[in-house]
């Protein structure tokens, strides 16, 4: 069985991806993450890619603008349809 129900993927990722040998391909939103973030298209995210679309979360999350997130400003985002950070 190897990895498949261990790690971050554990049993709630069972049967969403896509299976391909003795590996299992990650869910499609997985690969739309990695996309937007590899900014160059080079195949790998690297620490500036990886930091820069973190940025872009926080500024989208941060509503007042303050530079610090409140547990609302968070609840608020997550359960918001509207809030998509922009590149």
């Amino acid at each position: 069985m190897g990895m498949v129900g261990h790690g971050m993927m554990g049993q709630g990722m069972k049967g969403r991806g896509k299976m391909g040998g003795d590996r299992m391909e990650p869910p499609v939103v997985f690969r739309i993450v990695f996309a937007l973030m590899d900014a160059d298209g080079d195949g790998s995210v690297s620490s500036p890619e990886f930091q820069a679309a973190h940025e872009r979360i926080f500024k989208a999350m941060d509503s007042s603008k303050d530079g610090k997130l409140t547990l609302e400003e968070m609840m608020v985002f997550m359960h918001s349809k509207s809030n998509v950070p922009q590149q």
